[in-house]
């Protein structure tokens, strides 16, 4: 248990539990043990599947903790180095959470704006309550502010330039069911049925090829803005590696003689 994170294990399934502060506002301290957590279940071969959800009924993530924009001197020569240097070390502990090796599912429970939209772009699934109250936003320009930790990259790859950028420039707060019209989440479920829809698909992604979903997501992550000469050597590089991986073996066999294949993750 750390001071903002909590990580539970069930069987394979990992649940990386955030709880700072009462509503998880994004600050360097929850987002350091997020990475860590993300290190460390990405490297374990225990863990098949990663759940990110929150102590909080009514909180995902509020956002950024604006304490720490509050106390820069504004009139320092190197204010805006200071504040870059900054969004650079928050913004590589939102990568390890991409750049995690297994699937990755939020758990949107309650309202999560600005970083912790952002926090949701950074996994590969997004489950959201419908419970008519909460929403999800990139609400910074309300603020005065933009997206500092990949609002304004991740979200249009997710939902196309244009849709994204009118959200992001009006602020706009979205109930789970017209998040999932746009493609911001994929699924849009009522609170007596959260839970279970979280737990049966973190259940099918801890069971799946897990070894090939590690290459699947990092072709799509480091091809995405390549030429696509460049993109599909990446591509034939991962097919191989997938290719020659236990899973691989298994579900060949298993696809051959007509069984169910027990993957391993490996």
């Amino acid at each position: 248990m750390g001071e903002c994170v909590d990580v539970r294990r069930d069987g394979s399934i990992a649940r990386v539990v955030m709880h700072r502060k009462g509503n998880n506002a994004i600050a360097e301290d929850l987002m350091q043990e997020l990475a860590e957590a993300f290190d460390a279940l990405g490297g374990d071969p225990e863990v098949r599947a990663i759940v990110l959800a929150s102590e909080y009924e009514k909180y995902f993530s509020v956002g950024a903790d604006l304490t720490m924009l509050g106390a820069i001197d504004r009139d320092a020569l190197d204010a805006t180095d200071q504040i870059a240097s900054f969004m650079k070390r928050m913004n590589s502990h939102f990568a390890a959470i991409e750049r995690c090796p297994k699937p990755v599912l939020a758990a949107i429970n309650g309202h999560a704006l600005g970083g912790g939209s952002e926090l949701t772009l950074c996994c590969d699934f997004r489950i959201m309550v419908e419970d008519g109250r909460s929403k999800i936003g990139q609400t910074e320009s309300s603020l005065g502010i933009i997206p500092g930790a990949g609002g304004t990259q991740r979200l249009p790859r997710l939902i196309g330039k244009a849709r994204a950028l009118r959200f992001i420039v009006e602020s706009t707060r979205l109930s789970a069911q017209e998040a999932e019209a746009v493609g911001w989440v994929d699924q849009a479920v009522a609170p007596e049925d959260f839970a279970a829809a979280v737990d049966r698909l973190a259940g099918r992604l801890a069971k799946a090829a897990t070894f090939a979903i590690a290459m699947i997501k990092d072709a799509v992550r480091r091809g995405y803005d390549l030429p696509l000469d460049e993109a599909l050597e990446i591509e034939a590089r991962n097919f191989a590696r997938a290719a020659l991986s236990n899973d691989a073996a298994i579900g060949i066999m298993s696809f051959l003689s007509k069984q169910e294949a027990d993957f391993t993750g490996s």
